[in-house]
């Protein structure tokens, strides 16, 4: 046993020492997982380890998305190492939200895309959240209003509503993912956006984006002009409201 503690160790001093010399981007996906696990199986092979999660889930992506208790169903595994590995997506999302939070601009689509793409990106799970923007297209605040499985999100118009109203937003920048891939809006997107937009409307706040991600691409309702055919159905509708409009009284 003393033997193989001592080859055990010295293996894991020779990867790190690679790490420190070359990074942990000069190792392959296997190495980088059982480099991982070092800290907590301490005295096991977690070379062996990290071959049997890839093969099991598919892919290097598939095990860090993967939940503690199907992690847990491979041999070796230990419940802290299963908590930290499905952990470490959750990590990134923070650490990319923290590196970007004092350069942020969001005067522009393309920096409020980035922001939200952040947020969104890799989740295993439909999220849907949503951006309060000030006059001059500040961030006020940021939510996630609802999470939901592979096949959909509940959420209710009221829900967007209550939150422009609670950060007394100028607009509001909506986003959702699709974790199955597919990258076009379903019909009941588009419905429920035009309700959003009419909604918020009524009180004076403007539905300015509404973006779909889906793996590394994206849709946009206003690039797509979707949102300005959404648009431009309610500006009819206010014409004839206000053309039917009969006044009574002297």
């Amino acid at each position: 046993m003393a033997t193989q503690e001592i080859k055990h160790d010295g293996h894991r001093d020779r990867m790190r020492e690679r790490i420190s010399k070359s990074g942990i981007s000069s190792l392959q996906n296997h190495e980088i997982l059982e480099y991982l696990l070092y800290a907590f199986v301490p005295r096991k092979n977690t070379n062996d380890i990290a071959h049997a999660l890839i093969k099991k889930f598919g892919s290097f992506s598939s095990v860090l998305n993967a939940d503690e208790k199907s992690l847990l169903e491979v041999d070796g595994m230990t419940r802290n190492a299963a908590i930290f590995i499905s952990s470490l997506p959750e990590v990134w999302r923070v650490y990319l939200n923290d590196l970007s939070a004092e350069k942020l601009n969001l005067s522009g689509r393309g920096a409020t895309r980035e922001f939200l793409a952040n947020k969104l990106y890799g989740l295993p799970y439909e999220q849907v959240v949503a951006l309060a923007l000030d006059t001059k297209d500040r961030l006020i605040a940021f939510e996630k209003l609802a999470k939901g499985g592979g096949s959909g999100v509940t959420l209710s118009v009221r829900e967007i509503l209550n939150f422009a109203i609670q950060h007394n937003a100028t607009s509001i920048v909506l986003a959702h993912n699709h974790p199955s891939g597919t990258l076009k809006p379903s019909p009941e997107d588009v419905s429920f956006t035009g309700e959003v937009y009419n909604t918020l409307a009524k009180i004076g706040v403007t539905l300015q984006e509404h973006f779909i991600f889906a793996e590394k691409e994206f849709f946009s309702f206003a690039d797509s002009g979707t949102l300005g055919k959404i648009a431009s159905i309610q500006q009819d509708i206010n014409k004839s409201f206000k053309e039917g409009v009969i006044y009574y009284g002297s």
